[in-house]
């Protein structure tokens, strides 16, 4: 006697394979920093959650972070040594905007450590500078390690991610590729404690298929394209 079960589990399994569809097109081929990576990086941030501001300078990029931080009522920020590095003039802007700016590293005697944490939990966003964005699927590449910040990318409610036009690849292989040639990609490993891939705000799914953001990550990421420094 067959069992229906098995008999529908035998079917499926020889059932003749779905063709493929047409592969869509990617700017893979596109220059770093090009007009058309641009354009296929804020696309894809959009399809993924990001809100995306483009600015010409710093200046202008320090002005629009205050003016979002500040319409959402943020008075802790997580930011880390690296960033503050290269973007100078950052937390000044936001010192002076009446933000207290948190940094550092943590302890790690266990104690004091978990208090450290703690004091990070308050904050309400986090900046991080990125490492690269791939314009394919509108992913940010933040590295830890070396005055670099996990937590400032992972623990607030709200990511700020600010992103260099030349830091706009087409996709990761691209990155792979110029980073490795130039000897930079060693330098990354050596140097991180982690490379984490961001792609939009943290998505979580029951078993219901019920959405939750937030759960493990930010809920907002907010990514700020700059032209050019100064």
């Amino acid at each position: 006697m067959t069992h229906p079960v098995l008999e529908r589990v035998r079917r499926q399994v020889t059932r003749r394979p779905v063709p493929p569809g047409p592969v869509p097109r990617w700017p893979l081929d596109a220059p770093r920093g090009s007009a058309a990576a641009l354009e296929r990086l804020q696309a894809a941030w959009a399809a993924v959650g990001v809100a995306s501001v483009h600015c010409p300078t710093e200046a202008a990029a320090f002005r629009e972070i205050v003016a979002r931080l500040q319409e959402r009522k943020v008075r802790h920020v997580l930011m880390d040594a690296r960033t503050h590095r290269t973007y100078p003039g950052l937390r000044e802007a936001l010192e002076e905007a009446g933000l207290t700016v948190m940094s550092g590293g943590l302890p790690r005697e266990e104690g004091p450590r978990y208090l450290g944490l703690g004091r990070w939990a308050t904050a309400e966003a986090g900046i991080t500078e990125v490492v690269a964005a791939f314009a394919d699927t509108g992913t940010l590449w933040v590295a830890g390690g070396a005055g670099g910040m996990r937590c400032a990318s992972l623990l607030p409610p709200l990511h700020v991610a600010l992103v260099r036009r030349a830091q706009v690849y087409p996709c990761l292989a691209a990155w792979l590729a110029e980073a490795r040639a130039s000897g930079a990609l060693m330098e990354w490993v050596e140097e991180s404690s982690a490379l984490i891939a961001i792609t939009g705000p943290s998505r979580t799914s029951d078993i219901e298929k019920t959405l939750t953001l937030g759960v493990h990550g930010p809920r907002e990421v907010i990514a700020f394209l700059i032209e050019e420094a100064g």
